[in-house]
């Protein structure tokens, strides 16, 4: 009996938890048949572990290793989170930082917490890529801290333009899953969904 791989796994747990199916409206007014929320699978017990795996696997083939990983609040975070911990675990030593989307409006006002050193090489993370902008958001203001970016690692990949935008700004961009790894699931909802429309709040 083939064992199933932890890729498939994840690849199972997103299609399972995090993919919406209907008639779905965006914050951007656009609409769409589909919509990923992954969040059920990045603050899911067994999710996080897998995450943390293949997010780390990604990073340890890059030619030289990030002292820090981050990205945009709150899509970032529990990636964030689930790599450290899994990279404690194999003795490898990697910080978190994450940017807001607005600085605090009291005390140090910042808007990265634990921000690297200056000069530092870091990993940027995200669990969605539509248009790209979470991602470049983030990757403009580690910059502004004479941060390098070596790489952007995201989950999944909607294909509608985000990804080409990444990759004019960085020099590596990985993105575990697209929309094509998800196509079963997509038609099978044209053929057999009666649902209603839906509302969802954000779309990156």
């Amino acid at each position: 009996m083939k064992t199933e791989s932890s890729h498939e796994r994840l690849r199972k747990l997103l299609a399972e938890k995090a993919l919406i199916l209907g008639h779905i409206t965006l914050s951007s007014g656009s609409t769409s048949d589909h919509y990923f929320d992954c969040k059920k699978v990045t603050l899911n017990s067994e999710g996080s572990s897998l995450v943390g795996d293949a997010v780390l696997d990604e990073i340890q083939r890059l030619p030289e290793m990030p002292v820090a990983i981050g990205g945009l609040t709150h899509g970032a975070d529990p990636i964030i989170g689930a790599v450290m911990m899994r990279a404690r675990e194999r003795g490898i030593k990697i910080d978190g930082f994450y940017v807001r989307k607005e600085p605090k409006n009291h005390g140090t006002k910042n808007y990265i917490e634990n921000a690297p050193p200056r000069g530092s090489k870091v990993v940027v993370v995200d669990d969605v890529v539509t248009l790209g902008g979470s991602v470049l958001k983030a990757v403009e203001f580690i910059e502004r801290e004479a941060c390098i970016v070596e790489a952007v690692i995201t989950l999944v990949d909607r294909l509608e333009g985000g990804g080409d935008k990444i990759r004019a700004k960085v020099k590596r961009y990985i993105s575990l899953y697209t929309l094509d790894d998800f196509q079963e699931e997509l038609e099978t909802c044209k053929h057999t969904s009666k649902s209603g429309p839906h509302s969802v709040g954000v779309s990156r």
